[in-house]
């Protein structure tokens, strides 16, 4: 595919409503094709049956979705009660549970109050065990592959938090609910071990993924894919009408152009967040500004102060070298990139910070430098940039000047 200058500037996140029918991987395979870019992932898998949110990362977002795969997660699922499968899903082997206590021959004689009880008892940290038919590896091979082949290995369980779960309605032999959970959490798991507490037994007949962190399906796109189970008028049942039009690559409907530009006005831009210091040794008040810092954007980016500068500002040099202080800054997992700052005038020290672009620049509370006129300096720059000052976390221990008078201590002593 011949890349075009114009790609290189779309960098952000989009949300995709996947519908039933395709992988994860087909939907972004369609984006590619579409938005004409091939740098485009996603932060967290769907299985093909499943539909609902798929959180998307184009160019530069694509090494930002880390930060992402964590979240928590929000689920709408259908459970059919009365019988099991072996993928603990509609698209495995079925089996009617003949045994079961509650059955008759017209429902399941559980009332809503049980059914309440036993849900609440899933809700909190536990141990799941990844299904059989899963992607998940041991020992370089994926378990679904293993057991298509009828081979059943041993599977290490996961610590997991059910956050929340809720019955939403439960009709015959269809249970519906809406639960919260941890990342890495298996929603089929969940509902074949609802349906053996519940004595009769279950499994998934429909996933909806309607909420990643913050980010939730009611602000997503559609793209239709010829693998799409469902018509395209049930998906957009209920979305906001900006969001109903659907984008496929069919120039004869659309055209290329057209359909990436739909597409790519939807994208979230990029935030980045610019934070700045010493960083003689990371401590936890560091992290905690890091932490904070994360928040207010999707890309942390930081300033390492060089040792002239240090001296300048400080009266004395670093402890450590440059090199060091970068690579501790480095190691950080809420630090994306980290530049070494630069000597000279304070106009220069301006015009390097604005080269950054940075949209927000995170200050520690009692951080002093170049900071009294940082936002009108950034507007003589033309950057609209906003100055936020973040809260302290326990000063009285973790304040680089303390902690410096305690090592000087200790090595005195030595």
């Amino acid at each position: 595919m011949e890349k075009s200058q114009e790609q290189t500037n779309y960098n952000g996140f989009l949300l995709v409503n996947k519908p039933s029918g395709p992988t994860s991987h087909d939907i972004i395979d369609q984006l590619r094709r579409i938005a004409l870019i091939r740098q485009i992932g996603h932060a967290g898998t769907l299985d093909p049956f499943a539909s609902g949110l798929l959180l998307v990362g184009i160019g530069e977002a694509t090494k930002l979705l880390r930060h992402y795969v964590g979240l928590d997660k929000k689920y709408e699922a259908i459970l059919k009660l009365g019988a099991v499968s072996d993928t603990y899903d509609r698209t495995g082997n079925i089996t009617k549970t003949s045994n079961s206590k509650h059955q008759t021959s017209k429902k399941y004689q559980i009332t809503n109050n049980q059914i309440k009880k036993i849900l609440k008892s899933f809700i909190g940290k536990q141990k799941q065990t990844p299904p059989m038919f899963s992607a998940k590896k041991i020992k370089g091979k994926k378990l679904y592959e293993l057991a298509r082949k009828g081979i059943e290995v041993k599977r290490k369980a996961q610590d997991i938090e059910i956050y929340d779960i809720k019955l939403v309605s439960y009709k015959d032999d269809i249970l519906k609910i809406e639960c919260r959970v941890s990342s890495g959490t298996y929603i089929r798991t969940l509902a074949h071990d609802i349906g053996q507490k519940l004595g009769c037994g279950a499994y998934l007949e429909e996933l909806k993924r309607t909420r990643i962190g913050d980010f939730e399906l009611k602000d997503a796109i559609i793209i239709r894919h010829p693998e799409a189970e469902k018509p395209l008028k049930d998906l957009v049942n209920n979305a906001p009408a900006s969001l109903t039009r659907s984008f496929d690559f069919t120039p004869a409907e659309y055209g290329a152009r057209s359909a990436q530009d739909d597409v790519l006005s939807h994208l979230t831009p990029l935030k980045t967040i610019l934070v700045s210091g010493t960083f003689d040794w990371v401590h936890a008040g560091h992290k905690n500004y890091f932490q904070q810092a994360r928040k207010l954007g999707h890309r942390l980016i930081a300033i390492v102060g060089r040792d002239s500068m240090v001296q300048k500002i400080k009266n004395r040099k670093p402890r450590l070298s440059e090199k060091t202080r970068i690579k501790q800054v480095k190691a950080c997992e809420e630090i994306d990139r980290v530049y070494l700052g630069v000597d000279g005038s304070d106009a220069k020290v301006y015009d390097f910070v604005a080269s950054l672009q940075p949209d927000i620049i995170a200050l520690g509370y009692d951080q002093k430098a170049y900071t009294e006129n940082l936002e009108k300096e950034m507007k003589k720059r033309n950057l609209n940039t906003k100055i936020i000052r973040l809260k302290p976390y326990e000063p009285n221990t973790y304040k680089s000047s303390i902690l410096a008078k305690t090592v000087d201590r200790k090595s005195k002593k030595l």
